[in-house]
This record gives structure tokens, C-alpha cells and sequence, in this order.
């Protein structure tokens, strides 16, 4: 030891002093690495659209963010409560809950760490988000979904929809506010069962030129869906629909979400919502920030709507 300590003391300064900034940089890389932000997501169960956005979520991450935890519930509210206190307890700096169960277990257990909900339907009705957290609208704006409407059929003034006030109020009421602006006249009819589906589809059929097709469970099911698509096409009505798979059965058009989009919208909320000089607004639903359009070409010429490449292109699905 003493003879290491002498030869040290005949190194030149200059020598040193290099060494030393090399092993202090070591130090501080290495602290950067062991305090990288952790994330934890909670997970309501094993399905399908949830591991979509949460592999995107992954791929998106900004390097110096990592995941650390991932939980699934498996469906039980009470696992998730206690999934939700370990994280909670843990180093996380955020937490992605995606699911209505994963959202519940984060809003009663999680309150001082902030939160990204998404794939959550009518968060609303469950009082999310809460104030640490910030919520992925699954609704698209009505103003977008009404767009590819506009550009297939321009003259098009009065648009129908079915709806049960107990269900779709106000959704009804909300593409009532958005059509205005469009120059479109919302002519609604209540429907309280499926089985009044038929009756208040003809009372529309004369004075609608299309049909919104609201996702409300009791004027869309099983037995209606094709009733709904096949009469208001004989009628020479333009049915529109929410979701690709509606396009695809027969929907002239449709705008819709990918669940990848919204895992890589999480994604780029992360540094915003663990900085300080942030203007991201908790306890609100963000619209998102991607969507995509679909056409039924076989019913758009059906109706004999005017199919151009310039319009075509504007699509992102074609059936």
C-alpha cells in the first residue's frame, strides 16, 4: 500500500487530474442510468387491444424513461386494488392504467403519483379522470367524424340518428352541436327497445339524406345491424358508421382509432406530465391525436357517389 501511494505521488498532476474527471463522468453516467424514470403499468385483464397500445407504448418510450412494473388484474377489482398499493409503494414516477379496472384500482389506490388512463369507454360515468391523472379519449370528435361525409356527398344538408335517451343523450346532443357548424340539420328519433329500431328508422326514411349510426347497444345489435345498413341503402340514405368493422358491413364510411396510436400518444405524454414547466392540464380527456378513414367503395357506388383518386386516397381503409 505504501509503495502505491508513493508511485501515485510521482504521477505529474496533469495526469491526475484527467483520471479524475474520467471516474467522476463513470460516477455520474452510472447515477444517471440507476435514476432513470421508472413507469409501471396496470393492466385490467389479457385482451387483445390493450396489449396492442401497451407494446406501442413500450417501442415509444423516450430512452431515459423504462418500464418497470407491468401488472395484469386478470378481470379482479380487488387484485387491482392491491396490485395498485404495490405500485404505489415502489419507485415509479408514473403509472399507465389501461382499462376500466386498472383506472378504478389507480383512482382509489394511486393519488400522488400521476396517471395515464386510456382504453377507457364513458370515463365520465366513473368519475375519471381524477387529478393526477390525465385520460386518451376513446371518442373522436364528431366535426372528424363527419369529414369523409362532406367530401363524398357536399350537398348532403339533413342527417339522421336513431338513439335511446337512456343510453346516447348526449352523444346525440354532442353530433347535434358539431353538425351545425358543417351546415348539417340533426333530425333524431328516440328508440327505447330494439324492437322499435324498424318503426323509427321509418319515420327518418323521407326526410334524412344520411344516418349516423350512434354506438348505442339498444338501437345497434346483432339482429339490427344489417336491417339498419340494408334499408337505409334501398332508401338511398348514406349510413355512417363509427368503426371499421361497421365500414366493412356495409357503412359507407367510418372513422375510427388504432389502439397502437393511442399506446404512442401515451407514450409522448410521459415527459410532459413529469416535468415541472408542464401546461399538460390533469383531471382532462385528450382527444386523439391520430385518426383513420374508412370507405365502403361497394355502397359508395351504390349510392353513386362520386369516386375520384383524390378522394379515394384520402382513405386509409378501402372495403
Amino acid at each position: 500500500m505504501k509503495y502505491f501511494f508513493y508511485r501515485y505521488q510521482e504521477i505529474p498532476c496533469w495526469i491526475k487530474h484527467v483520471w479524475l474527471t474520467i471516474c467522476l463522468g463513470t460516477i455520474i453516467i452510472n447515477s444517471s442510468n440507476t435514476y432513470a424514470h421508472e413507469i409501471a403499468i396496470l393492466k385490467s385483464s389479457e385482451i387483445r387491444a390493450y396489449t396492442i397500445a401497451i407494446e406501442a407504448f413500450r417501442e415509444a418510450l423516450p430512452s431515459s424513461f423504462q418500464v418497470t412494473l407491468e401488472y395484469d388484474l386478470q378481470g379482479d377489482t380487488t387484485k387491482g386494488r392491491n396490485l395498485a398499493r404495490k405500485i404505489r409503494a415502489s419507485n415509479a414516477n408514473l403509472v399507465l392504467a389501461v382499462g376500466l379496472k386498472a383506472a378504478l384500482a389507480a383512482k382509489l389506490e394511486i393519488l400522488d403519483i400521476p396517471v395515464i388512463v386510456c382504453l377507457v369507454l364513458d370515463p365520465e360515468k366513473y368519475g375519471l379522470p381524477t387529478s393526477n391523472m390525465v385520460g386518451l379519449s376513446l371518442h373522436i370528435p364528431f366535426e372528424q367524424q363527419l369529414k369523409p361525409l362532406r367530401a363524398l356527398a357536399p350537398e348532403i344538408s339533413r342527417i339522421g340518428v336513431l338513439f335511446d335517451p337512456q343510453k346516447s343523450q348526449g352523444l346525440k346532443d354532442l353530433l347535434e352541436q358539431h353538425a351545425k357548424p358543417l351546415g348539417l340539420t340533426l333530425v333524431s328519433e328516440e328508440v327505447h327497445s330494439e324492437q322499435e329500431v324498424s318503426d323509427g328508422l321509418k319515420v327518418l326514411i323521407g326526410k334524412v339524406e344520411a344516418l349516423y349510426l350512434l354506438p348505442d347497444s339498444t338501437v345497434l345489435t346483432e339482429n339490427t345491424l344489417d336491417f339498419l345498413i340494408s334499408s337505409t341503402l334501398e332508401a338511398n340514405i348514406l349510413p355512417i358508421g363509427f368503426s371499421a368493422g361497421l365500414v366493412r358491413s356495409g357503412a359507407v364510411t367510418g372513422v375510427y382509432l388504432n389502439y397502437a396510436d393511442l399506446g404512442r400518444q401515451a407514450a409522448t405524454l410521459v415527459p410532459r406530465m413529469l416535468s415541472s414547466r408542464t401546461s399538460l392540464m390533469f383531471g382532462t380527456m385528450l382527444p386523439p391525436n391520430v385518426v383513420h378513414q374508412a370507405i365502403n367503395v361497394k355502397s359508395a357506388r351504390y349510392l353513386g357517389l362520386p369516386l375520384n383518386s383524390t378522394i379515394l386516397r384520402s382513405f386509409d381503409e378501402q372495403y
